[in-house]
């Protein structure tokens, strides 16, 4: 029997693999078996529970991100100085003017101007395999000798370690850029699989110029997660009205807070939202807060507002905000019914402006804070970054600048909801790629074909 070995890291990856149709597929080989690599023993409990089969296996490995030796310390900080993008510009100079520190500022700018380069990235991934020694994931190898390791998260240096001990071996690796932002955000891989899987071309062309792989050794997939959007049928909008508590004649507004991490301003946010449908501006119409779920919700903030119809979707394994969470296939259900049946989504910088674009639904981006927080502030300079910046042009998403356009632009378009219809036909081309729900079999598909080739 054929192994492969499939870490799940964070919530991504399990959004990615268990919940979609790419571990059906990958079953339906009756000569594989599948070896899940987890944190620790209670996400291995968690997930069990609704994914086991006598061809199922779950192990616990350290993930952690230890500080290592010099030269560990060294290549870990090397795949971010040597990422050169429009947002990674950013967030350095966001960085130095939140914490300061101009000296190590420049000198981190000064640097990757001179050697974040193509040549240079190959140099340095060469040395990293060649000087680096790390067997954490040994005893794991030697227990279950995989035939495949799939790994979605090589931003991330433990899964970097895996696919290192896989290499040594020379077992077949694949890697997944399983985010549409983390590309030209966060930083390269230090290493190389064999192959890798994409969303769409924008991500392989990136992948491409940013991590020197061959595009013929990169796969378009299409987003396994959205396969459900057009796979599913949704509730009806009585019943879904129902379970929010509102009437199914009103309009329905969602609005998707930013989070903590980058703006102290969305409870003003929603008490705006709320007095102007209340007001009457929009017409007959109600709002739902839908949270993240990769973030805590201040539950104080959502006593003082005992009128707020709100969704706090997933569940937290941590408090602090991160990847640490999980959406089960009710939560995601509910997702699905939300976008589904609202008529606006007003948002900040979020990938939840492509979900709704799917079901062509107008989407309003608020570029402006509210309080006692500099135009310039956090939330508004993510509007900067490269994937977003792209979002954005295709003209799927109204950005708006202050209060008055943004009761303009809603108005609009709950008043003729195919406003800007073209350009959230071209932000879904772009970023979604396919329609038909097969990614998470095409997916499936290329793994199988590695492990059997």
């Amino acid at each position: 029997m054929k192994t492969i070995f499939i870490p799940i890291s964070q919530a991504l990856e399990a959004k990615n693999m268990l919940r979609t149709k790419v571990l059906a597929n990958l079953l339906k080989d009756k000569d594989t078996r599948l070896v899940f690599l987890m944190a620790n023993q209670v996400r291995i409990d968690y997930y069990k529970k609704e994914f086991n089969g006598p061809r199922m296996h779950y192990e616990v490995a350290d993930f952690t991100k230890k500080r290592g030796k010099n030269l560990e310390n060294l290549f870990s900080k090397l795949k971010y100085l040597l990422l050169r993008t429009e947002t990674t510009d950013l967030r350095r100079r966001m960085k130095f003017e939140e914490n300061g520190g101009r000296l190590s500022y420049l000198a981190n700018l000064a640097f990757n101007r001179i050697f974040a380069r193509s040549f240079i990235r190959r140099i340095v991934r060469v040395l990293d395999y060649a000087l680096i020694r790390n067997n954490n994931f040994k005893a794991i190898f030697e227990k279950y000798k995989p035939d495949v390791v799939l790994l979605a998260n090589l931003f991330d240096d433990p899964e970097i370690h895996i696919l290192r001990e896989a290499k040594k071996r020379g077992i077949k690796t694949i890697g997944f850029a399983n985010t549409w932002d983390k590309v030209t955000a966060r930083c390269i891989w230090r290493l190389l699989p064999d192959t890798a899987i994409v969303y769409n071309d924008i991500l392989k062309q990136e992948m491409a110029e940013h991590n020197e792989m061959y595009p013929d050794n990169i796969f378009v997939s299409g987003i396994p997660q959205y396969d459900l959007y057009f796979r599913e049928k949704p509730a009806s909008r009585e019943l879904f009205f129902d379970s929010i508590g509102i009437e199914p004649r009103k309009k329905l507004l969602v609005y998707a807070p930013n989070g903590k991490y980058s703006s102290g301003s969305d409870g003003s946010m929603i008490d705006l939202l709320h007095s102007l449908i209340g007001g009457g501006v929009f017409g007959n119409s109600e709002m739902l807060v839908r949270f993240q779920p990769n973030d805590s919700v201040d539950k104080k903030e959502l006593a003082n507002r005992p009128w707020l119809k709100y969704q706090i979707p997933g569940i937290r394994f941590e408090t602090s905000r991160g990847g640490d969470w999980d959406m089960n296939s009710e939560d995601i259900r509910t997702l699905l019914n939300t976008l589904f049946h609202a008529d606006l989504f007003i948002c900040h910088t979020s990938s939840l402006s492509v979900d709704a674009a799917v079901f062509d639904k107008p989407v309003i981006n608020m570029k402006f804070d509210l309080g006692n927080i500099s135009q310039d502030a956090f939330n508004t300079r993510f509007y900067r970054m490269t994937h977003y910046k792209r979002a954005i042009d295709s003209g799927g998403i109204r950005v708006v600048n202050n209060e008055q356009e943004l009761v303009d632009w809603a108005k609009k378009y709950l008043n003729n909801p195919r406003t800007d219809e073209e350009g959230r036909a071209r932000l879904t081309r772009e970023q979604v790629q396919f329609f038909d729900g097969k990614s998470g079999e095409r997916i499936g598909d290329f793994i199988l074909k590695a492990l059997n080739s």
